[in-house]
């Protein structure tokens, strides 16, 4: 191609970052989310290093055209930081009751009828009926992901990547059924009607489910902040009930220079990750490859100024003891991990 002057294209020529809840998600035969890393095996990383692929190219290109003068780049020097310890702030359940922005409605309501575009929204109802013992709860088309509970004590997890939409469940009449549902991202191509959370009806057994609570769960950088105001108060380091929001605070050595660094999640299991208030997108380590999180230097602050890190951790934390209560920032990424489901 290169020999008869013909143009090639690069996707991608630089790899990017879906910070925040901007990582979307493919649909073939199954839904598949996205990573927030979008590194792609691009020539140059995510934080602008140049890989092998990139000299290989470089090369290449150099039998057919003149490469510009001077040397290339080499990688910039990344930020390693000591682990940083972390304690429970409070329970999502406690979060929501302060959050206070519950809409009703017969029929639960999609993300876009609540106005609601990325992230969570938990869905609650009370059950008017003795069901059977146990009784299979079905959500149709959920989407995406959703953690089912019964006055708060998880049952089990539906998914539209695994197209899991039923669970049997004990529940009893007069109890709360609350569906904390996430919306892993939309889908990148096709035609724009990729809806989020419940939109079809929702049955117990063959009974189906009326008056609903839905709320809208806000991880702006605003609630953010409120949250890591409470982690100077708080005193469950060593709790690992979840889902629940956990925070730690840190300041960068003196003789450290703020650079480029990657967050990593060990004994994590999913979540999402701030940095001051920034989003820095969704952690998934125990399903891969994604296992660090780019976290650039411009969101740190500078000595003696301290710095945040906070997780919404959904499903596991390690934190039964304070030594393993705790994250790092490595100067190495990891993006290509194992992935035990495929």
């Amino acid at each position: 191609m290169l020999a008869v002057n013909a143009s090639v294209n690069f996707y991608m020529f630089h790899g990017g970052t879906s910070f925040g809840f901007t990582a979307g998600s493919n649909l073939g035969s199954t839904f598949q989310a996205c990573p927030t890393s979008y590194d792609y095996d691009a020539p140059l990383t995510e934080a602008g290093d140049p890989t092998p692929k990139y000299y290989a190219i470089r090369e290449t290109i150099g039998k057919f055209f003149p490469l510009p003068p001077g040397p290339v780049p080499q990688p910039a020097p990344k930020m390693k930081l000591p682990p940083i310890a972390l304690k429970r702030v409070m329970s999502i359940w406690d979060y929501i009751d302060k959050v206070n922005n519950s809409v009703f409605s017969v029929y639960p309501l999609s993300f876009e009828k609540l106005f609601h575009p990325f992230g969570f929204v938990l869905y609650k109802v009370t059950v008017p009926f003795q069901p059977t013992d146990p009784a299979l709860l079905t959500v149709k088309d959920i989407a995406d992901r959703a953690h089912i509970y019964v006055n708060k004590v998880l049952q089990g997890v539906l998914s539209r990547e695994l197209k899991i939409e039923s669970l049997p469940i004990q529940v009893l009449k007069s109890q709360e059924i609350e569906i904390l549902v996430e919306n892993q991202g939309r889908v990148c191509a096709g035609n724009i009607n990729d809806q989020k959370g419940i939109f079809q009806n929702v049955t117990l057994g063959s009974q189906t489910l009326l008056n609903w609570t839905m709320i809208p769960i806000s991880l702006a950088s605003t609630s953010i902040q409120q949250i890591e105001s409470l982690g100077g108060q708080a005193t469950e380091s060593n709790s690992i009930s979840v889902p629940a929001f956990y925070s730690g605070e840190f300041t960068i050595p003196n003789s450290s220079q703020v650079l480029d660094t990657f967050l990593k999640l060990d004994g994590w299991h999913k979540g999402v990750a701030f940095l001051n208030e920034f989003n820095l997108g969704r952690y998934w380590p125990i399903m891969g490859p994604q296992i660090t999180l780019y976290a650039p230097s411009i969101l740190f602050r500078k000595s003696p100024a301290s710095n945040n890190i906070t997780l919404l951790e959904l499903e596991n934390s390690p934190c039964h003891n304070n030594d393993t209560c705790t994250v790092e920032f490595m100067d190495t990424p990891t993006v290509n991990g194992d992935t035990p489901q495929y």
